[in-house]
C-alpha cells in the first residue's frame, strides 16, 4: 500500500488521514505507531465503520546534512 502525501490537496482530507483499506472510510488517527528505525514508522489502524484492521509502513527519506 502506498501512502499518498498529496492526497489532502486533491480530496480536502487532512494530510495525516488514511482511507480504510476495506471500505475507504476516512480514518483520522492510527491505533498506535511504532518507530521501527530511523527511517521507518509502522502504523496500525482499525476502521470504526467496518471493523477492518490493517497496518501500513512509512519509509522516510534519509536526510542529507
Amino acid at each position: 500500500m502506498k501512502l499518498d502525501a498529496d492526497r489532502s490537496k486533491r480530496s480536502n482530507a487532512p494530510y495525516y488521514s488514511m482511507p480504510c483499506a476495506q471500505c475507504a472510510d476516512l480514518l483520522l488517527a492510527p491505533d498506535w505507531a511504532e518507530h521501527v528505525n530511523a527511517n521507518c514508522i509502522r502504523y496500525a489502524w482499525t476502521c470504526d465503520a467496518c471493523g477492518y484492521a490493517f497496518e501500513n509502513w512509512v519509509y522516510l527519506h534519509k536526510s542529507v546534512a
